[in-house]
């Protein structure tokens, strides 16, 4: 029995959802606007105590009531964009629920203008924290377009949220400026590593330079070997012949092995 009552208490906020979007449509003139006011209010209140019959559901619960919307746009009970804000605020209460404690009234009501729209705010009061119904309304034909329900943080607690925001930016900025420091560090290393290679390029020329004049030395000892080779053969073959060495020239030496 108390779930079909829960259920019948989900179908009748949507109807004062209706109310609250429709129940404005029209009234411009100043002297009707005060009424549109007090007939927000009124659909508002009803509204947040109609928001009590959602306390304790599960999420199964609240994901079936957001689901049986559906039904109600297909038979233009309720538009898409109703039926949407419908949803985001049930499901927003649902999640703050649990820190708000038990009710306990209502609070200031505030309408503001600004640009083409009208913001209604409704403080409902709580045990442990206030509330603020925020409404969205279109000055061209006074419909809701928005709507919200948030948690009413204390001065303290918003001193300690932006202080914890500067704090947060303050360590970005310090360590970007860490970061920033160790990369123009690392350009001061850049000559030492390039000086390095250099140096190691150039013993490497000097290496092989050094290589190189010794295969010089080797060649022109081979040649000097061979030139008093020659002149030994030539010797012998002139004292075994009888002739002159003019008479004849070694042209090549050939060993053989």
């Amino acid at each position: 029995m108390k779930k079909v009552v829960r259920y019948i208490s989900l179908i009748s906020l949507c109807v004062m959802i209706i109310f609250a979007l429709t129940a404005c449509g029209g009234n411009k003139d100043e002297a009707k606007l005060e009424n549109a006011k007090q007939s927000l209010e009124q659909s508002m209140m009803s509204f947040a105590v109609e928001l009590e019959n959602f306390r304790g559901l599960s999420d199964a619960e609240i994901s079936a009531y957001n689901s049986s919307l559906e039904k109600y746009v297909k038979s233009n009970a309720l538009t898409e964009e109703q039926a949407k804000m419908n949803e985001e605020v049930i499901s927003e209460w649902h999640k703050i629920e649990g820190d708000l404690g038990a009710f306990k009234g209502f609070g200031d009501f505030e309408f503001d203008s600004a640009g083409k729209t009208y913001t209604a705010t409704l403080t409902v009061n709580y045990e442990k924290r206030d509330t603020h119904l925020v409404y969205v309304i279109s000055k061209k034909d006074f419909e809701v377009t928005g709507a919200n329900v948030e948690i009413v943080y204390t001065f303290g607690e918003k001193m300690q949220k932006a202080g914890m925001n500067t704090l947060m930016g303050i360590c970005i900025v310090f360590v970007m400026l860490v970061l920033m420091s160790l990369v123009i560090c690392a350009f001061n290393l850049i000559p030492y590593f390039r000086e390095k290679y250099s140096k190691r390029k150039e013993e490497k020329r000097i290496d092989i330079s050094k290589l190189e004049g010794d295969d010089d030395v080797g060649v022109a000892e081979e040649v000097t070997d061979n030139k008093e080779l020659i002149a030994v053969i030539a010797a012998a073959i002139a004292a075994s012949t009888g002739r002159s060495t003019d008479d004849f020239v070694v042209r090549s030496v050939r060993r053989r092995r």
